[in-house]
């Protein structure tokens, strides 16, 4: 298939293709707050309406204050922008999707079809529209940001839409639904039924989000769908831009003519849970290097790893003997990949000793159990119930060592431990667990390689938490001039300067030195350091200055001696 490969050797943060997309929509839950043109902030006014009750009826004689959008679209109310140039500019191709917009959230529920797949096809039509002529041209290639442009309408087309590997029963109320919104489409724009519903597994299927100051865009950038293959130890990252644009950089040092790959899921995961992910999101299984790579040499045996109940010290290794080869069998009967391990058995790594492979899945299930009902409670916001049982969670499987301490379900209740004692203000203990889940995500040094690379956004969002909450800390504590919060203050002004200087490395081979995420992190780091040096500075000069030893006396010269032998 069509694939990139560097033409030289390139070192790691090496920008090598950015892609403004063929269109993007706003997330539902960022509707409001984001430009539907350039996704910049949007600002608000206040409005002063009759207060609704739950039932959404007015409240006799009570009013309330809300935000609106300042520049917004008067007829459909759908659409939210930063100024009246972007919204003027944008009326070609809001034009189109207007009257569709206005009624796309009663189509969507009336057909219980996702409403943000009904806006996707509808940009998609706005943008054709608007291009015109312009919408069959090749995509231009480039690699600044300065060159970047919307890649064209005709080139979404050369997507895979995977759409036979829909169930009928969805194709039905997805093509009812856009009879409906097409209809209300300008003919002079207008697609038909098949197309509509083609765009709509096209873009379900290829389409990547962007971060935009904590909001949510979406979006299909067909050149980078087609040319940057995924891999599970990849070697570029896909970096979203406040405008909808899409960079690829290098995380590693690439040689020339290697294949250039990022990654579609999650990497620390176990190797089956992300080869399902990537077959039922993008429908395929995935065969890269790692996932190909003996189970009993790869990281992803400690990802999903349960320990050895006889030795302690290796972990239950079943190699996978099903391998896919016809991806529309396994999209009809995916059970087949549970049904492989009847009959079969895991070995310990270290010891030999066997165990049924159902066994072990019987303690990941149990596991998982307990999991979502710790998870559970956070989302109820129970969070004191939530914390006792994700360490109950930790206790149970990791301190006695039932699962391997690299396995993902571990991982997981740190991660969410993290949060939780942030907000029950337990920042000490929020700090262990964040450095823990830093420690795992690094992996062993015995391994060839780590479960993610070393210069990954979530890992380096990880070591940026850890710095910044270590050095919050450290300032609390340096009002505490006892020798034990001397000493807590050290190590915390210690351990924020180790955290800020990996977040910041990996943020400008992520990022660019001059990204504003990049000029965060070297904000931070300098301020560890500058606390850092205060606090030893101070906290030597008041150490007490020992006393000069006294003076030996002089020794007499030793008397030389001689020996004979008999």
């Amino acid at each position: 298939g069509r694939h990139a490969v560097a033409a030289k050797d390139l070192a790691a943060g090496t920008l090598v293709a950015v892609e403004r997309a063929a269109a993007a929509i706003v997330r539902n839950q960022s509707f409001v707050s984001l430009c539907h043109r350039c996704f910049g902030s949007v600002p608000t006014r206040a409005q002063t309406r009759p207060k609704l009750d739950a039932a959404g009826k007015e409240v006799a004689g009570q009013k309330e204050t809300i935000h609106v959008p300042t520049h917004s679209c008067a007829e459909c109310k759908m659409a939210a922008y930063c100024s009246d140039g972007c919204q003027k500019q944008h009326a070609g191709e809001h034009g189109v999707q207007c009257a569709a917009l206005a009624k796309c959230n009663d189509i969507a529920g009336a057909h219980q079809v996702p409403p943000e797949n009904l806006r996707a096809v509808l940009a998609l039509i706005g943008r054709r529209a608007a291009q015109g002529e312009r919408a069959d041209r090749a995509p231009v290639f480039a690699a600044q940001a300065a060159g970047a442009e919307a890649t064209p309408y005709g080139c979404v087309l050369d997507l895979n839409s995977n759409r036979h590997y829909l169930d009928r029963n969805s194709i039905k109320q997805l093509q009812a639904a856009l009879k409906d919104v097409v209809a209300l489409v300008p003919e002079s724009a207008r697609v038909s039924l098949s197309e509509a519903v083609e765009l709509a597994c096209i873009f379900n299927t290829n389409e990547h989000s962007i971060g935009v100051n904590g909001q949510q865009i979406v979006g299909v950038f067909p050149f980078s769908a087609l040319y940057f293959p995924h891999s599970c130890m990849p070697n570029c990252v896909f970096v979203g831009e406040a405008n909808g644009t899409m960079y690829v950089r290098t995380i590693a040092d690439v040689s020339a003519a290697a294949e250039l790959t990022v990654s579609y899921v999650d990497l620390f995961q176990p190797r089956e849970q992300r080869r399902r992910e990537l077959l039922l999101s993008r429908h395929f299984w995935c065969k890269c290097r790692r996932c190909s790579q003996p189970l009993s040499q790869s990281i992803d045996r400690l990802m999903d790893g349960i320990q050895c109940a006889q030795c302690h010290k290796g972990v239950m290794i079943f190699e996978e003997t099903k391998e896919v080869e016809d991806i529309n069998e396994l999209m009809t009967d995916i059970a087949a990949l549970d049904q492989e391990i009847q009959g079969k058995f895991a070995v310990c790594e270290n010891c030999e000793s066997k165990i049924e492979v159902t066994h072990l899945v019987d303690v990941l299930k149990a596991a998982i159990t307990d999991y979502s009902a710790a998870h559970a409670a956070i989302q109820q916001g129970r969070l004191t119930q939530a914390r006792v049982l994700l360490e109950r969670f930790v206790d149970n499987y990791e301190d006695k060592r039932v699962l391997s301490p690299y396995n993902a379900y571990l991982v997981n209740a740190y991660t969410a431990l993290i949060r939780v004692c942030t907000q029950l203000d337990d920042v000490d203990r929020a700090i262990r667990y964040n450095s823990l889940v830093v420690e795992r995500m690094l992996g062993p040094e015995s391994e060839l390689l780590p479960p993610v690379p070393r210069h990954f956004p979530r890992l380096a969002e990880y070591q940026m938490s850890l710095g910044d909450t270590c050095l919050k800390q450290a300032k609390k504590k340096a009002t505490n001039r006892t020798p034990a919060g001397r000493s807590v203050t050290r190590r915390y002004l210690k351990e924020a300067r180790s955290a800020l200087e990996a977040a910041y490395k990996s943020r400008v081979i992520i990022f660019g030195e001059h990204s504003p995420r990049a000029t965060e992190a070297r904000r931070l780091l300098d301020s560890a350091k500058k606390e850092y040096d205060a606090f030893v500075q101070a906290t030597d000069k008041k150490k007490p200055k020992k006393p000069e030893a006294p003076a030996a006396a002089p020794q007499a010269p030793a008397q030389a001696t001689s020996t004979s032998s008999a």
